[in-house]
């Protein structure tokens, strides 16, 4: 029986294509390798979103390829793959198959080829993301699982890759996203957290020209076992009136915000091409605000875009303290090569970028600090994740006077990027726990749990 070990780099939606991947194998009858030396083939799937991330991608190659022994096969995997291809192979030739982001459904009878030596290069677009994605063997911890709605992206933001990476954008049809997420309620999965590179326009593409996701919720939230339905990267634009009472209506789903906005000052939104200004995002969070009450709020900003001025800087220092959003990641401008941002005039150099990340940073820890605070002695109901130790240097374990407690989150923690709660009393991973919060560090709250499992997450 051969081997296979995967490495899986970059976002959630590159982790569904591994775990796809790997089932697909599995299928197939190859098996699984934790150790790398030691498989037959090696699949790297990779990511090339901004610098560091391509950097990190080709740091693992080489390093796998260094490492690669006679008779082991090393195959690259998603969105470098899918941007550089040929090259790729050319520059590596320990390199023995490529598959891009839209091809790798057919990962058996790519290392097929492979194996018979014929150093395949795959990278075409499915005309519709409809192949099958069962099994799938998930690698979240167990009671969460992603569920991938859609694949690529129609809009032109001049400063992103992606369309070029993923194609244009593409809804799975509600038969098919429905029947997967009735698989992982089966198998054990109370969390599904919706992904997309812009979730809110789900079904528009296929005729739907208001209420489509808001619709697809629905039909989720009907699904036995499924305790919250969790929303990942809506965009301005996109995001309608029903979506937001579907919200603010549906018990299991997450009352959460996940909004990339990039900026707010309509100057650099315009270079952008990104929809509206910091006025209408304001509205925006305040009508979801009114209508949900309750809900955390997650975005992300751009730093130093080509023509950002010092006084757009500054409005959107002022617009962060208005805004008071829970959460926001800051990323620096990073050109990428074939888009219009790349060749525009007025770049930001780094140590000026660098500058304005940390003086941003510092006015959203406040912002953060607001609006996370009104939390404080609120009871949530935590999704568990694991049992943790705390060092004697973590002022959580002098707070909650032990030092191992319960992790998990609440419906305003994402997985991966909102921190979570650390927690004192009776657990159980995978159940869910009603915590009183007591206090908060600059990523987590801490608290007690009060009694046993829910039987609803909400």
């Amino acid at each position: 029986m051969p081997s296979v070990s995967f490495v899986s780099l970059g976002c959630a939606k590159n982790l569904v294509d591994t775990e796809v991947m790997i089932a697909k194998l599995g299928a197939a009858g190859w098996q699984l390798e934790a150790d790398a030396l030691q498989a037959d083939t090696v699949i790297i799937n990779t990511c090339a979103f901004i610098d560091p991330a391509k950097a990190e991608s080709t740091e693992v190659i080489l390093e796998h390829a260094q490492q690669k022994r006679e008779g082991q096969q090393l195959v690259v995997a998603g969105c470098l793959a899918q941007r550089y291809g040929e090259q790729l192979q050319s520059l590596i030739p320990e390199i023995d198959g490529v598959v891009g982001t839209g091809s790798y459904a057919g990962i058996v009878e790519l290392l097929d080829d492979v194996q018979a030596g014929k150093r395949p290069v795959r990278l075409g677009f499915e005309a519709e993301p409809e192949h099958d994605f069962l099994p799938r063997l998930i690698t979240t911890p167990r009671a969460t699982a992603y569920l991938k709605i859609a694949e690529g992206c129609d809009h032109p933001c001049t400063f992103c890759i992606i369309p070029k990476l993923r194609g244009a954008f593409r809804s799975r049809s509600e038969e098919s996203i429905v029947k997967e997420a009735r698989a992982l309620a089966a198998s054990g999965t109370r969390e599904l957290v919706l992904i997309a590179q812009d979730t809110s326009m789900w079904g528009r593409d296929r005729g739907m020209r208001r209420g489509g996701l808001a619709q697809l919720l629905e039909s989720l939230h009907e699904i036995e076992g499924i305790d919250w339905i969790r929303l990942l990267y809506l965009y301005p634009a996109t995001v309608d009136s029903e979506l937001i009472e579907a919200i603010a209506r549906l018990p299991k789903v997450c009352k959460y915000m996940d909004m990339p906005l990039q900026h707010a000052h309509p100057d650099v939104l315009r270079a952008m091409l990104r929809p509206s200004n910091g006025e209408r995002y304001l509205e925006i969070i305040d009508e979801f605000r009114r209508r949900v009450p309750g809900i955390t709020m997650r975005s992300t900003f751009i730093v130093g875009f080509p023509g950002e001025s010092q006084e757009h800087v500054a409005y959107l220092e002022e617009w962060i303290g208005r805004a008071e959003l829970d959460r926001v990641g800051f990323f620096e401008y990073s050109a990428e090569e074939g888009t219009p941002g790349a060749t525009l005039a007025g770049a930001v150099p780094a140590r000026e970028r660098r500058k304005r990340l940390v003086r941003l940073r510092e006015a959203q820890r406040q912002a953060s600090e607001r609006a996370r605070s009104t939390r404080l002695g609120s009871q949530v109901n935590v999704l568990v994740e694991e049992r943790r130790p705390l060092r004697k240097s973590d002022p959580f374990r002098a707070a909650l006077g032990q030092a191992q407690v319960w992790f998990g989150r609440s419906q305003g923690e994402a997985p991966g990027v909102d921190g979570g709660i650390y927690f004192t009393g009776e657990a159980q991973i995978g159940a869910f726990v009603p915590v009183t919060l007591d206090g908060l560090g600059a990523f987590d709250f801490y608290g007690r749990a009060t009694v046993r499992e829910t039987s609803i997450g909400g």
